[in-house]
């Protein structure tokens, strides 16, 4: 009798212990039309098993036509297997997006915590329906940066996290924001912001700003921007084994648009990646000196330096412009007279690009357009090979204000203007 008394209640501490184990989870419930909101339960499944749980999607569309802010995740598993998919309301997202806190842009969706592990298993879908972006924008006189379009997903604060496996679609803006984030991986993410029925404008893949230790590897991405770009204290990033179709390449920047800002973006490797059809590899674009208006679309005046990079393992295949751009003169397009794209105080030094192949549509292999008050230091080109599709070589490294080059000499002058152009 004691005997059975005892394993009574030793069965019973352990059945307890094990409950406390297992993580909750919540599946989230889709409501199959487009007339009801799915954000609303979206946001409390993640209230509900957001610290020390699971959060299922399943396998089915949710319509999300409102904004949502999950920003208190606490060592969580987010299965995502179903469709996200934003409504097309414009007049609700440019009045009711979130603020991401730098350049006033805003976002549909915040996500943040610690030890939070996302992954899409390939299938997972964040449908933006940026079709409907893309022809309204054209319709405002292409101010891509207009105030309230919202980015996709914003990653703030997310540390210590995994990102994996999920497919974004036609993202109303950027693609994903990560901002305040550190010690985060992102592995095997597809981009394909590529619109239907007109050229899609301001649809960058990812961008980080003010985040360090952040890793991508197997990113591809299809648009018409960026096809990452590292923004405003952007440090210790890496990014390997990625494809870039039909968008501008590698962008450091843009950065220098608030003024009297001191930024740095610094430590920066990228390795074997492939390009098809991109304006550049690798730009650099700053701000002038001169403030004229604020972000998003207007500023300049900043300070710092971006350093200590190197892009090794690149190929290339009909690249549009300059392999490696530098443009120092990025301004507000209203701004008075022409401006002055030599006196940013934003300096760029300690660059290598090593082993970049294919072919090409420019003679440019550089064009380096950096500033007189803070010239270019420092910058290496090693193993270049770059043909046209008849076989012969570009061969035009054009400097400006740059000092100290190594593997490389200056063939001629730089133009002055934007890189994002085509035309320098």
């Amino acid at each position: 009798m004691h005997f059975s008394r005892i394993l009574a209640v030793f069965t019973a501490l352990t059945c307890a212990s094990a409950g406390r184990l297992s993580p909750k989870t919540c599946v989230i419930p889709a409501s199959g039309t487009n007339e009801t909101d799915d954000a609303p339960a979206i946001i409390s499944a993640f209230k509900r098993c957001g610290r020390g749980g699971k959060v299922v999607f399943k396998p089915t569309t949710y319509y999300v036509n409102s904004v949502m802010n999950i920003s208190w995740l606490q060592d969580v598993d987010i299965d995502l297997r179903g469709n996200l998919l934003w409504s097309t309301d414009i007049h609700y997202w440019l009045n009711n997006s979130l603020e991401v806190g730098y350049q006033n842009q805003s976002t549909a969706w915040i996500l943040g915590g610690d030890n939070v592990r996302i992954n899409g298993h390939g299938v997972g879908t964040l449908d933006g329906n940026g079709d409907y972006w893309y022809e309204w924008i054209q319709e405002q006189e292409n101010t891509s940066n207009y105030p309230g379009r919202p980015i996709a997903l914003t990653l703030n604060g997310l540390t210590n996290s995994v990102v994996k496996g999920i497919n974004f679609l036609r993202s109303q803006m950027w693609t994903m924001a990560i901002i305040y984030s550190h010690h985060v991986e992102f592995d095997s993410i597809l981009v394909n912001n590529t619109g239907n029925r007109v050229d899609s404008s301001n649809t960058d893949g990812a961008d980080t700003i003010r985040s360090s230790h952040i890793s991508f590897n197997n990113l591809t991405v299809y648009n018409g921007d960026d096809s990452i770009s590292f923004k405003a204290n952007s440090t210790d990033i890496t990014l390997t084994n990625s494809h870039f179709y039909n968008g501008l390449g590698v962008a450091i920047g843009s950065i220098g648009q608030l003024n009297d800002q001191f930024e740095t973006v610094e430590r920066i490797r990228v390795e074997n990646v492939f390009y098809d059809n991109t304006l550049h590899a690798v730009y650099f674009k700053t701000w002038t000196d001169d403030q004229n208006g604020y972000p998003p679309n207007g500023g300049g005046g900043g300070l710092g330096y971006a350093s200590n990079m190197l892009f090794k393992d690149l190929t290339a295949t009909s690249m549009r412009g300059s392999a490696v751009a530098i443009s120092q003169c990025t301004r507000f397009i209203g701004a008075p007279g022409d401006g002055n794209c030599t006196n940013s105080q934003f300096q760029i030094k300690d660059i290598t690009v090593a082993n970049l192949h294919g072919t090409t549509e420019s003679e440019r292999v550089t064009s380096f357009q950096c500033s007189a008050v803070a010239p270019c230091t420092n910058l290496g080109m090693f193993d270049i090979d770059l043909e046209f599709g008849n076989g012969t070589k570009a061969e035009e490294y054009l400097c400006g204000n740059v000092e100290r080059p190594r593997g490389f000499e200056c063939t001629g002058s730089v133009c002055e203007g934007g890189s994002s152009t085509g035309e320098c």
